[in-house]
């Protein structure tokens, strides 16, 4: 049961995740996307780290990621100035435009738009996927950890009325053996009752023999 809820739960997060599925656009220079289920800071920091793979000198302020003299050798082998800033559109999605200028040197010209931008597409895209895909896991991780404590907390509830059931079920016979034993002391009591009152005869001819004596 539980693998089946973890699984449905699954499923429907990705199918969300799948009807917004990630693309990137051009708009003039720049390229845009949207990265679902994550905020803003940590769209940041995470490109922030990626820059900073490309070696490049990154300095971050409130929705703007500038990274200088990135190398990325995958796009024509050049340096890149590139930019990227964060918009929140709604709950759950944010847009990312990212322009990548690339530098001139004295020893290359600056490489044609189409000798990159394919490859540019693919760094943005990828890290979209990856941002909103890790999210939705964390999604899915946080809600199995609630179910596991609901459940847990459902199963010490069934377990303590099977305890209760079972001291309910021990109660039931001492009752039944306590009133057996009440009928029994009855006849007892009776009995006792009179033997008493012929110790008690017994008693006041003694104590009457005593008072003769006197």
């Amino acid at each position: 049961m539980q693998k089946l809820l973890i699984t449905l739960l699954s499923v429907m997060i990705l199918t969300q995740l799948t009807a917004q599925k990630v693309t990137v656009k051009e708009s003039g220079d720049a390229l845009v996307t949207t990265i679902y289920e994550t905020d803003q800071d940590d769209i940041a920091k995470d490109w922030k780290s990626l820059m900073k793979k490309y070696d490049a000198k990154v300095e971050v302020s409130k929705n703007k990621v500038e990274a200088k003299e990135a190398e990325i050798k995958s796009l024509s082998g050049g340096k890149f100035n590139v930019t990227a800033t964060m918009e929140k559109i709604k709950d759950g999605e944010v847009k990312l435009v990212v322009v990548f200028d690339p530098i001139a040197t004295a020893e290359s010209k600056t490489p044609d738009r189409t000798s990159y931008m394919s490859g540019a597409k693919d760094i943005v895209k990828d890290f979209a996927y990856k941002r909103s895909s890790e999210s939705v896991g964390d999604q899915v991780k946080d809600a199995q950890k609630a179910f596991d404590k609901l459940e847990k907390q459902r199963d010490g509830l069934i377990k303590e009325n099977e305890n209760l059931a079972d001291d309910i079920e021990k109660y039931k016979k001492k009752i039944t053996d306590a009133e057996r034993d009440i009928e029994v002391n009855k006849g007892k009591i009776e009995d006792k009752k009179k033997e008493v009152e012929a110790q008690k005869k017994v008693l006041e001819a003694i104590n009457e023999k005593q008072r003769a004596l006197d």
